[in-house]
């Protein structure tokens, strides 16, 4: 009878625990102007990690991310809208994230999302770099509804393209809290929400329908402390445990346990030109010794938009040049790997 009872009340521990709601003052309080969140991603080399990401339940689960790797990327806090540099296009937004990205030596990227927190939901209505606004949504995405518990569901995005008459696709995202427990992490043990996001893109074309689906998860507490699963396709969706390279931590400065590793100091890279580019961008790189060299160009997600370079380098200084004439406009990435590193920079296509 002992251990049944103590049984029982194990169980009751662990749901209290892990079954929260997720309120609009918690949201006041985790973007109140100055709070310093910090960020952590899996290495750029591609590796695949094994994440355990359980299942839609009513019960708690355990999602234990301490054996994952990162590394320190980004620091990002609120700011006074006003301070921001192109509020003007988003009047309406009242919450402005500052985001710095670092990506190798001398080369950061500096962003600003802008927000719109009202009593039920929080709108993304855009984001800018230093110079420019890099994206507007309208109608604004809806990132978060409140209060978010168990059960909670929404349509964040549903956008329409048209390329030309009977050639359009439909972009649709659906969210639901469809899980809770408690999140590990090195820092210790915190009930969270699992929040589980569909993606869906649906192309019309003169010969036919295509559907692309893809699936991300985002661990939540009531801190703001948030494991984001990246993209994963329609095979590894009935998986609880599945394989993925993209994995990042955020929380609030100090709440997570990571020391904020910085990056070193010599780079692969030696410069990427012009930048901003048009049509064509030049990447000049150094080796110390003879390698295999791979270099991709992706975008923000971390999807593949063109392999650069693939093949054996001798030591010394090179120069390849990618055409960037057919590729949107936007922000993307050139990863080079050699020798066992890894190396990431920003490349902007502004036309």
């Amino acid at each position: 009878m002992k251990r049944n009872l103590l049984l029982l009340m194990t169980l009751l521990s662990v749901f209290a625990k892990g079954q929260i709601t997720i309120t609009h003052s918690d949201f006041q309080s985790a973007f109140a102007v100055g709070v310093v969140y910090e960020s952590y991603s899996t290495p750029w080399d591609r590796t695949d990690y094994e994440v355990f990401v359980g299942e839609p339940s009513s019960s708690p689960q355990v999602w234990d991310m301490t054996g994952i790797p990162v590394e320190y990327t980004a620091v990002s806090y609120s700011v006074q809208p006003s301070n921001a540099p192109f509020i003007g296009d988003f009047p309406t937004s009242n919450l402005v994230l500052y985001e710095k990205y670092w990506f190798g030596p001398d080369d950061t990227l500096y962003t600003w999302n802008y927000k719109e927190l009202l009593n039920d939901r929080i709108l993304l209505h855009g984001e800018s770099d230093e110079t420019s606004v890099a994206w507007t949504y309208d109608p604004p995405v809806v990132q978060s509804v409140m209060p978010m518990t168990l059960g909670t569901n929404w349509i964040s995005q549903k956008d329409s393209t048209y390329y030309m008459p009977g050639i359009y696709t439909i972009d649709e995202n659906e969210i639901t809290v469809d899980a809770f427990g408690t999140l590990k992490i090195s820092s210790g043990e915190f009930a969270c929400l699992r929040m589980r996001v569909d993606q869906r893109t649906i192309a019309h074309t003169p010969v036919g329908v295509d559907t692309m689906r893809t699936r991300s998860y985002n661990f939540y507490t009531r801190d703001m402390i948030e494991v984001n699963i990246m993209s994963i396709y329609e095979e590894q969706f009935d998986l609880t445990t599945i394989l993925t390279s993209g994995v990042k931590l955020s929380g609030k400065q100090g709440s997570l346990g990571i020391p904020p590793v910085k990056p070193p100091v010599v780079s692969l890279i030696s410069s990427i030109y012009p930048n901003p580019a048009a049509d064509g961008a030049e990447v000049a790189f150094t080796l110390k010794q003879s390698a295999r060299v791979l270099i991709r160009l992706t975008d923000l997600s971390g999807r593949e938009v063109a392999v650069i370079c693939n093949g054996v380098r001798s030591a010394g200084e090179h120069k390849v040049v990618v055409d960037v004439s057919d590729i949107p406009e936007g922000i993307y990435f050139y990863r080079i790997e050699a020798n066992g590193r890894v190396e990431t920079r920003k490349l902007v296509i502004c036309r």
